[in-house]
Order: structure tokens, then sequence, then C-alpha cells
């Protein structure tokens, strides 16, 4: 039997891990050309509207924020990351369940997740042209949802010197 420390370690060391694929993973993509602006709009938006989807009482944990990505066809860009959070959990398998739908009615192509183990950790990912990955993870004692934006021109390090 686990203990529930050892549990709550492994199900967070996963989540870092999801998230450090996810952004290390590469923004290298195609699609439109997008402004810094535009971009950081565009997931803040994606990921509040589907934090709204769901309800409840959702906590930003990181970002917008700022880093290096990989642009189609070589050179470094720039992309926004921000998550959000919450403690108050539903069921996670129907939350998962309308979470895809509601991706799939905004063009957001969407695929399951489910970890292994007696209580494997559910989740949705998805992509689309206007934002690099979105990811709703249902932990059974917390939600997030992770958006990655396309990648555009800039150079990061110099945003993040500047304030983003």
């Amino acid at each position: 039997m686990i203990e529930v420390g050892v549990r709550a370690r492994r199900t967070m060391g996963f989540v870092v891990a999801v998230l450090a694929v996810t952004v290390l993973a590469g923004c290298t993509q195609g699609g439109p050309a997008t402004t810094a602006d535009d971009a950081k709009r565009t997931i803040v938006d994606v990921v509040d509207k589907s934090a709204a989807a769901l309800g409840g009482d959702w906590k930003v944990r990181s970002g917008p924020a700022v880093g290096v990505c990989s642009k189609t066809g070589g050179g470094r860009g720039a992309a926004y990351t921000y998550v959000v959070d919450r403690l108050d959990t539903g069921e996670p398998a129907s939350d998962s369940a309308k979470m895809e739908d509601h991706w799939k009615r905004e063009g957001i192509t969407t695929e399951r997740y489910e970890s292994g183990g007696e209580q494997p950790l559910l989740g949705v990912d998805g992509t689309s042209d206007e934002v690099y990955s979105v990811s709703f993870l249902a932990n059974p004692k917390r939600y997030s949802i992770t958006g990655v934006s396309v990648c555009f021109d800039g150079d990061a390090a110099e945003m993040q010197g500047n304030g983003e």
C-alpha cells in the first residue's frame, strides 16, 4: 500500500513531467504567423474559456509566461505558457468528457489521456492552428489546464527582461 504522501509526490512528479514535455517538446509548428499580443491573448482566452466550461474556482498557477520555442524551418521564437488549477474537483471521467466536448466545439483536435495504475489520472490533450497545445489533467485532488501558445517571432529572454 502506498502512503498518501508518496502518491501525492508521484502525482505531482507526473504533472511536472507532463508540463516539461509540453513546453520542451518544442513549439515547432506551422500555422499562421502571429504576434506576441495575439499569441498571449489567444492562449489566455482558450484556457479561461476552458475553465469556465467546467465552472468552479480556478486560480492562476503560472503565467502567462514567455519561453523559448523552435520555429518551423529552424530558428528560435517565443511562446506563452499559461496554467490554471482548482482544488475542488468533481468527477474526473465526466469532466474530461465535458472538456473534450468543449474543445471540439472550439475547433481543437483532442486526444484522451489515462495514466496507468490503480487510480489513473485522466485528461485530455488538444491542439489547433491557434494554440500549440492545451491539456486538462483531472487528478482526484486537483484539476489543471495548461496552455502553450503558437510560436511567434520574438526573443524570449529579451521579453522576460522587459517584464513578460
